[in-house]
């Protein structure tokens, strides 16, 4: 046998060897998973366990195969192998106490944030790795020495292939059919990006998505709500005060703080000086699904996934049901909709949702003046004698989508570029649903409701005309202040009008609603991030996601966190050259965005 040819049999059985050894160590992760019960979905969870490990595994394979090729030398290979299957080692072993005790895994920003005394244990999980990969080398280069004279590596590397990728192939099709005892085990596995493009099986004719979508959520319903989540941290203690007040929440989808204003939103302008106004308000995302978790749940958005696989509502709607609020839940957008999701979080397990809007009207404005209109019809048939929940759902300004002919609200300027004309459209979109959520404040009147109506009006996230020259335009593109200030008006009966100049967000209105409302006594941190609004809490930082990243909003900095990077920007949103990075408050939104976990 030639030198290279032992030299790769050698590398490849130390691989495998070493892929032994991952699984052993990391057990815990399937520990974990465990907890979740009995499922059909552990031979899947078997199956990407084996793949991840013996990856990660062969990771020191990949490395050697080109330089034994160049270089055949067994005193430079043997060690590089061992040196390199020590840092994989070592690593894992880290991650493995990391997750249990932090419920997330290292990635390029916790690498950063690690404590000294956490890398000083790093140095010592590697040397120990070492000893032990050493051994192993040496072990399986005195077993290659002779051809085997059976090809039992070959299989073995199959069967590993194989697992790799039937996971990976389940998952796709799990994903495709909203199964979640698979999906949910991503999280479980360090690095681990399964197939999730299930839209070819669709095109394919191989999945029909809306009845696999329907089969899955019958599913998600009758499975119970504990799963991996320890929500809330504490018993509800709560003693409703009498009588019980109606709420009202209005959401105009992308209407941005600064257009509450007399020309672009008269109505609301109006109602303005009767409300607590907070002008220095903050979203939890840029987008709508994290917009509006944060807004029920008074949660980061980095927690949507879990909450929508058992499909648990926030305790805010726990409490509307406990007492036996009447709901009238109108959105323009299908509720299913995967931008927002709203059927499997915050609208979970109402009786008899509303899943769409359905209008005979043109666009988005045609749908949001059917749902003014059926809301209206609502209120009227309503039961008296019980509070109601309103939620009204417009979706006009974000689809800048004003109805056909409708007068514009600010005159365009001569030349104005692109973005200056969608602005200018915008503006027309939000003095429509202006219109339309005068109607419903003026029913109201009518009715004498104001003075037993709690009425919020805010927005998921706001939008943005590449108005500082940096290319963000819509929403969803950047964590900027455009993209991320919602109005934020509160018509509280008995409650003193005013303007609230300090930092507040999404993340406070539930624990307002939850205290004022039903005056529960627990501490807002039992079931959200934020504070109650009408004290004088302001945030430190904040956690706002999109629907892959998340950064950490600070009054002077923006932290961007990509999957693989990141990035600090100044209070305008302009890169700055040598950062420093806030390691303290990164640490606290790390534990802020685990702490639910079991």
């Amino acid at each position: 046998m030639t030198t290279r040819r032992r030299l790769l049999r050698w590398a490849s059985w130390f691989a495998l060897v070493n892929a032994a050894l991952l699984a052993l160590v990391g057990l815990r992760y399937l520990w974990y998973y465990a907890a979740l019960g009995p499922s059909v979905a552990w031979i899947y969870a078997l199956l990407a366990f084996v793949g991840q490990m013996s990856a990660f595994a062969f990771v020191p394979f990949l490395l050697l195969v080109p330089l034994i090729a160049l270089i055949p030398w067994p005193r430079v290979v043997v060690p590089l192998g061992v040196v390199t299957g020590g840092v994989v080692l070592s690593l894992l072993v880290l991650d493995t106490l990391l997750f249990a005790e932090n419920r997330y895994h290292i990635g390029v920003l916790t690498f950063t944030l690690l404590e000294p005394q956490t890398w000083a244990f790093l140095a010592l999980y590697f040397l120990v790795g070492l000893a032990i990969e050493a051994m192993l080398a040496q072990w399986v280069w005195k077993k290659t020495e002779y051809p085997p004279k059976r090809r039992v590596g070959r299989y073995l590397a199959l069967t590993i292939v194989g697992c790799f990728l039937a996971s990976h192939l389940i998952h796709l099709w799990a994903e495709a059919h909203f199964y979640v005892p698979v999906t949910s085990f991503t999280r479980y596995l360090p690095l681990y990006a399964p197939l999730r493009d299930s839209r070819r099986l669709v095109k394919l004719g191989l999945v029909d998505r809306a009845r696999a979508r329907e089969e899955s959520f019958a599913a998600t319903m009758a499975r119970r709500s504990g799963g991996e989540l320890r929500y809330p941290q504490a018993p509800l203690r709560c003693e409703p005060r009498s009588p019980l007040l109606n709420v009202l929440l209005i959401v105009i989808d992308g209407m941005r703080a600064d257009a509450l204003t007399p020309v672009t939103a008269p109505r609301l302008a109006a109602l303005a000086p009767s409300t607590v106004r907070f002008d220095r308000h903050w979203s939890g995302g840029n987008v709508s699904r994290p917009g509006m978790f944060s807004l029920f749940y008074g949660l980061p958005a980095t927690y949507w996934k879990v909450f929508a696989d058992v499909a648990r509502p926030p305790v805010l709607m726990d409490l509307f049901r406990q007492y036996g609020y009447q709901f009238g839940i109108f959105a323009s957008s299908p509720v299913y909709s995967p931008v927002v999701g709203l059927d499997r979080t915050a609208l979970a397990r109402i009786p008899n949702l509303r899943h769409e809007t359905i209008s005979p009207h043109p666009g988005s404005s045609g749908r949001d003046r059917t749902l003014t209109e059926e809301w209206l019809e609502w209120i009227d048939r309503r039961d008296q004698s019980r509070p109601f929940f309103g939620f009204l759902f417009y979706d006009a300004a974000v689809a800048n989508e004003p109805p056909k002919d409708y007068p514009p609200t600010a005159p365009v300027p001569p030349r104005a570029s692109i973005q200056g004309q969608l602005h200018a459209r915008y503006l027309s979109a939000v003095h429509y649903v202006d219109s339309l959520v005068g109607r419903v404040l003026d029913d109201l009147e009518r009715r004498k409701l104001l003075d037993r109506t709690v009425i919020v009006v805010t927005s998921d996230h706001g939008m943005e005309f590449d108005e500082n020259g940096l290319g963000f335009d819509g929403h969803g593109t950047g964590f900027t202040a455009s993209q991320l200030r919602p109005p934020m008006l509160i018509l509280w009966p008995g409650r003193l009008p005013g303007r609230v100049d300090r930092r507040t967000s999404h993340f406070d209105v539930a624990p307002t609603l939850v205290a004022g409302l039903f005056g529960c006594t627990n501490p807002p941190s039992d079931y959200a991030s934020g504070h109650d609004l009408f004290t004088d809490a302001q945030w430190d930082w904040l956690i706002v996601t999109d629907y892959t990243d998340y950064a950490l909003i600070e009054p002077d900095r923006v932290t961007v966190v990509l999957q693989d990077a990141y990035e600090i920007r100044d209070r305008n949103y302009r890169l700055v050259p040598n950062p420093t990075l806030p390691r303290d408050g990164l640490r606290a939104a790390l534990r802020e965005m685990s702490r639910f976990y079991k």
